[in-house]
C-alpha cells in the first residue's frame, strides 16, 4: 500500500482546488444577486429590434440581429421576437428555445439562437438580468421567391430580372460575370469541336 506524505497530499488536494476554480466562477445560490436569475426558471423572453442588451461582464450586443443570408436581411428587420422557453436537453443549462416574430408573408424565420450573459462566468447557469440577445435568420417563403427573386444557380440567366434590391453598382459586376460565361463556353466549345 502506498502512503501519500502530508505534503504530497496537499499539493493534490490544491490542484484540485485550483482546477474546480479555474473551470469558471457560478453564482453561490443561496446569495443570488437582484440582477442575476437562472436562465431555467426564464418562460419567456421578448426581444427588440433597436435594443441592447444589459451587459456586466462584456459588452453590450443587440437584443435582435439577423445573421443571414444578407441580402434578405436588407429587405426586412424583424421590429419584435417573442422567445418561449421549451425546457432543457442534455443538460439543464442548455435552454432550448422556440421563437415567434409577426412577418410579412414573404418572409419566414430560419434558426434562432438565444444567448445570455452567464453571471459570474460563461459556465454560470444564472444569467444577467436583460443579457439575452437573439440571432436569427431570415428566409424567404414561396411568395418571397415570387416577389424578390430566388438567388439560385438559375439566377444567373434571368438577364432582366428584378433582384433582391436593385443597385446599379452590382449590375457592372453581373454582367462582366455573364460575359465570362459566355466566353468561357464558347473557348470550350471551340476546345470540344
Amino acid at each position: 500500500m502506498y502512503i501519500l506524505s502530508r505534503s504530497t497530499t496537499l499539493l493534490l488536494l490544491c490542484l484540485l482546488l485550483s482546477d474546480t476554480v479555474l473551470s469558471g466562477k457560478v453564482t453561490n445560490p443561496k446569495r443570488v444577486p437582484k440582477n442575476a436569475v437562472l436562465l431555467s426558471k426564464v418562460s419567456a423572453l421578448t426581444v427588440r429590434a433597436g435594443k441592447k442588451t444589459t451587459a456586466r461582464r462584456t459588452n453590450a450586443v443587440p437584443q435582435l440581429k439577423c445573421v443571414g443570408p444578407s441580402h434578405i436581411c436588407k429587405l426586412y428587420e424583424v421590429d419584435v421576437m417573442r422567445c418561449k422557453n421549451e425546457g432543457a436537453d442534455y443538460d439543464p443549462n442548455n435552454i432550448q428555445w422556440s421563437c415567434q416574430a409577426s412577418l410579412p408573408e414573404e418572409f419566414k424565420l430560419g434558426s434562432t439562437d438565444v444567448s445570455c450573459e452567464g453571471y459570474e462566468s460563461s459556465d454560470d447557469p444564472y444569467v444577467l438580468s436583460g443579457s439575452c440577445g437573439v440571432e436569427y435568420r431570415l428566409l424567404l417563403t414561396e411568395k418571397g421567391e415570387q416577389r424578390y427573386g430566388g438567388g439560385g444557380s438559375n439566377q444567373f440567366w434571368k438577364f432582366g430580372s428584378q433582384d433582391y434590391e436593385r443597385n446599379p453598382e452590382d449590375d457592372g459586376g453581373k454582367w462582366a460575370g455573364r460575359i465570362f460565361m459566355i466566353l468561357f463556353l464558347g473557348v470550350l466549345f471551340l476546345i470540344l469541336r
